[in-house]
């Protein structure tokens, strides 16, 4: 499903002119920063394609309501392998991490409108593009810039 799921974004990237440069997880357990094989294959499959891919980790120990630093463990593929980047070497748009925007989503919960694929697969009127969702956050990140 993983490949479906990736090759139907890759699809939409290229529709609209972009390109897929990296992949993202957020870990159930609080305390888990690990990738898991299939991550490691999406993410590989993007560096295929991309020779400079970053895989982001969410580090959900520091997704708090009063956040002050970004919550993103980066990593970047470098010749094949995955290299963690520092975090004082991650340069945001427009130097900004949007951690306001991040703590006003949380707070009003929109995480629980994400559809994923696998929602998506459960029941086909699910938005996977998510652009309700989408239109919520730039709404929020236009409010806090």
């Amino acid at each position: 499903m993983a490949e479906i799921a990736l090759t139907l974004v890759d699809q939409l990237a290229a529709s609209k002119g972009l390109i897929l440069v990296g992949y993202y997880l957020a870990n159930e357990n609080i305390n888990d920063l690990s990738t898991d094989r299939p991550a490691h294959r999406i993410a590989d499959k993007i560096a295929d394609n991309f020779n400079n891919a970053l895989l982001v980790v969410v580090d959900n120990r520091e997704v708090t309501l009063g956040m002050g630093s970004s919550p993103l463990r980066i990593s970047q593929s470098v010749e094949g392998k995955w290299k963690p980047k520092d975090k004082a070497n991650i340069i945001y748009e427009d130097n900004i991490a949007h951690t306001d925007t991040m703590f006003s989503l949380l707070k009003a919960e929109e995480y629980r409108n994400l559809v994923d694929f696998d929602n998506h697969l459960d029941n086909i009127a699910l938005d996977w593009q998510n652009q309700k969702l989408n239109k919520i956050i730039d709404e929020a990140v236009d409010k806090h810039t």
